[in-house]
């Protein structure tokens, strides 16, 4: 028996340091697990402060494209309000020259009608002289 109690002493003491072998383990997988939160709660921190960043940086981007757009549009706004007045101004002198041009040709044409009724005129004149000027001449003289 005392065989059978040393036996199972040393199993015993088999089993105590395969327990606290076991223990052991426990410890140093929990301590990996602490480890590998800790490192993953640091992750999701620097993960959360970086995307943080990156949302200030691009909402800061975003408004500086809008303040863009609205300089880049009131400089268009600008730039078609004076090329349309640009545009009508050129457009009120054409029509001035276009109005003088007109006025001039009527003048052109007034005073050629002109002319021409008082060449008609005259050449009705000069027929008339011519006619009485022929009959003149055809007419028999009287001898003397």
């Amino acid at each position: 028996m005392k065989e059978r109690v040393t036996e199972l002493e040393a199993d015993n003491i088999k089993l105590r340091s395969g327990i606290k072998k076991f223990e052991k383990d426990i410890e140093d997988i929990e301590r990996v697990a602490n480890r590998l939160k800790a490192e993953r709660e640091k992750v999701e921190s620097v993960v959360r402060e970086e995307f943080s960043e990156r949302l200030v940086i691009l909402e800061n981007e975003a408004k500086t494209a809008k303040s863009e757009l609205v300089e880049v549009r009131t400089r268009n706004k600008l730039e078609v309000e004076r090329m349309t007045k640009a545009h009508d101004t050129e457009m009120e002198e054409v029509q001035g020259r276009v109005k003088a041009a007109f006025l001039k040709r009527d003048e052109v044409i007034k005073e050629l009608k002109e002319k021409a009724t008082s060449a008609a005129t005259r050449a009705d004149h000069l027929e008339q002289l011519l006619m009485k000027q022929r009959e003149e001449l055809l007419r028999p003289r009287p001898n003397p």
